[in-house]
């Protein structure tokens, strides 16, 4: 089976806490337990904490983040209602062309993920990429620095972030279903945006923000 990247196994071995809150995390430790050089570690490590998977432990190294599955839950229900405000935003927006062609890019990369019908182990992270890059769009064309701030704190939620796919547990058929289920939802808000239907909009967003809990908790579940 192919290797996972290291950001997304290193989350995933938090998820089923094959890391455990409050554990200390080293380069070496980790290189040795993931069988690779300690580069990539390295470079996965800070991307880690401002995920707010990992914080600093000390000058040398980082620590699990202590969390729980209601903080993830609360930070994914506030968010989801600040993203559902800046979509009825970007909708009612008169010129919105350029939002419009970077989410049509967007729609595009995620159609070809799954035009084959199944996910390999690397289609994960490519579509937790695109994910943040939709939800980011958004946030960015809707044009308020104030909902803007407050999502990425809300970002540095463990398993909050739009890029935070992890579905180990879960196995890659059951994966391919949330995704292409969220996808689906992807599109569905575009439109609305696209005809100017704020508040089609801002509740399709909504409901996209509850399939993400539905997901991230049917993983903890699966634990």
């Amino acid at each position: 089976m192919e290797m996972l990247n290291p950001i997304q196994r290193i989350r995933e071995m938090i998820l089923t806490g094959e890391l455990q809150a409050g554990e200390r995390i080293t380069e070496i430790g980790l290189a040795e337990r993931l069988n690779i050089s300690r580069t990539p570690i390295r470079n996965a490590l800070p991307a880690l904490a401002a995920e707010g998977f990992l914080e600093p432990f000390s000058k040398r190294g980082y620590s699990v983040k202590i969390f729980s599955h209601e903080e993830c839950r609360s930070a994914l229900e506030l968010r989801a209602i600040l993203e559902g405000h800046a979509a009825h935003t970007l909708a009612e927006k008169e010129d919105k062309t350029e939002a419009l062609q970077a989410l049509k890019e967007c729609l595009e990369e995620g159609d070809r993920l799954f035009e084959k019908r199944h996910l390999k182990p690397e289609d994960e992270e490519l579509y937790g990429q695109m994910n943040a890059r939709f939800h980011q769009i958004i946030i960015e064309h809707a044009g308020s620095e104030l909902t803007s701030m407050f999502i990425k704190r809300l970002n540095a939620v463990p398993f909050v972030a739009p890029s935070a796919i992890a579905f180990k547990n879960l196995g890659l058929d059951k994966a391919y279903a949330h995704l292409f289920r969220a996808h689906g939802q992807h599109h569905a808000i575009v439109n609305a945006i696209r005809n100017g239907d704020g508040q089609r909009a801002e509740f399709l967003f909504r409901e996209h923000g509850q399939a993400q809990i539905s997901s991230l908790f049917t993983s903890f579940k699966e634990d």
